[in-house]
C-alpha cells in the first residue's frame, strides 16, 4: 500500500498516546504528542494502530487507576473513562485482523530488531502503509 500524501497520518503506539492522554504525567513527552496530535485533527487527518492498540492503552489507564506511588499521579475511575472517552473521539483507524503474511511479517521484524511480537505490530503497520512511527519506546526508535 503506498503513501497517501494528501491526508496527513502516522501510527501511534501507547508510549506516545499515553503521553498525550495523560496529560501532564509525563512532562517531557507531553508537548511533541499534543503537536503532532493536533495537527492530525487539524488537518482531518487520521491515526493508525493495530488491534492491539486498545488494549495496552486499556491496560495503561488501568494500571495507572491502581498504582499508587510517589511519582504516580493516581486516576480515578471516572477519569480513567473520561481519558478513554477522550482517546475513541480522535480520528483513530484500527488495522483489521491481520493475515498470516502480514503475521509472519511481524515476526520477522520482532526477530530482526528485538522487539516484542507487540511491538513489532507497530512497525510492520508503520512500513506497510509507508507512515511514520510515533513511538517514545526506545527498542523500537532503534528499529526505525
Amino acid at each position: 500500500m503506498e503513501e497517501n500524501t494528501d491526508i496527513p497520518c502516522f501510527v501511534t503506539d501507547t508510549s506516545f498516546m499515553a503521553a498525550y492522554l495523560l496529560n501532564g504525567l509525563c512532562d517531557d513527552e507531553l508537548s511533541d504528542g499534543v503537536k503532532d496530535i493536533a495537527y492530525i485533527i487539524e488537518n482531518n487527518g487520521q491515526i493508525y494502530v493495530p488491534q492491539l492498540f486498545w488494549f495496552e492503552i486499556g491496560n495503561a489507564l488501568l494500571c495507572r487507576s491502581r498504582r499508587k506511588g510517589a511519582n504516580q499521579v493516581m486516576l480515578s475511575k471516572s477519569d480513567a473513562r473520561d481519558i478513554m472517552y477522550d482517546l475513541q473521539q480522535l480520528p483513530i483507524v484500527t488495522d483489521l485482523q491481520p493475515t498470516g503474511e502480514i503475521r509472519q511479517r511481524i515476526f520477522d521484524l520482532a526477530v530482526e530488531n528485538n522487539l516484542t511480537y507487540y511491538d513489532a505490530s507497530y512497525l510492520e503497520l508503520a512500513r506497510r502503509y509507508r507512515i511514520p512511527l510515533k513511538t517514545y519506546d526506545k527498542d523500537l526508535l532503534n528499529a526505525m
